[in-house]
């Protein structure tokens, strides 16, 4: 697959560091192009990674994570624009199984509609990178920006697929820029982005119903 790996960090040493010792040699097991940067911020990084690629497609991976092997064989039997992996959380060394994303709360196997009430596409999901050039890639958000980048693509009506013997392996620090954030942060930066891109917010009381049906 015509494919490059992005992956951005910022901040701490041990970030970048990370990157080298688990999402590069992970990316290197599949034999395709990747870059990394670090830069001031994380929509920084990943935007400038993003102009270095001259590949069909890209695809972002946090420093923390990996994928797992024949990741881009089982994505490449995809043709849709936008294809969402499985995902396999490792907390605290435990492995958790492998199960399609959802959004919290919502009991069946997500679907694009549903980025309208938050986000079930794992940083590790693959598109053209036309795609996302054309939608503005990252912007500025304090958390859950990768929705952000989702819902503009979905807008600007690509297709999407779950891919799921394509394995994204994450692994759940407590000291993640995501996870050390109040719920009060994760709800205003969540907010702002529904802002941003016109969706509802606060959540109507029945969404689950409205996406179930």
């Amino acid at each position: 697959m015509d494919v490059t790996v992005c992956i951005g960090t910022f901040g701490s040493k041990e970030w970048a560091d990370l990157a080298h010792e688990r999402a590069i040699p992970s990316v290197e097991r599949q034999g395709v192009t990747w870059v990394h940067l670090n830069r001031a911020t994380l929509h920084e990084a990943r935007n400038e990674c993003l102009d270095y690629v001259t590949t069909e497609h890209v695809c972002f991976l946090d420093a923390d994570d990996e994928l797992e092997p024949h990741y881009f064989e089982h994505i490449a039997k995809s043709d849709a624009d936008v294809r969402v992996p499985s995902v396999r959380y490792v907390r605290n060394g435990f492995d958790q199984g492998v199960r399609m994303p959802t959004i919290a709360g919502h009991t069946h196997v997500c679907v694009p509609d549903c980025l309208a009430y938050g986000n079930y596409c794992v940083i590790g999901t693959v598109a053209p990178t036309h795609l996302l050039r054309e939608v503005g890639g990252f912007r500025d958000f304090a958390w859950s920006e990768d929705w952000d980048l989702w819902v503009r693509c979905w807008k600007a009506g690509a297709t999407f697929e779950n891919v799921e013997r394509a394995v994204y392996r994450a692994h759940v620090r407590t000291d993640s820029r995501n996870r050390g954030q109040s719920q009060d942060a994760k709800n205003a930066a969540h907010a702002a982005i529904a802002e941003a891109n016109g969706l509802p917010w606060p959540l109507p009381v029945n969404h689950q119903a409205l996406v179930d049906a």
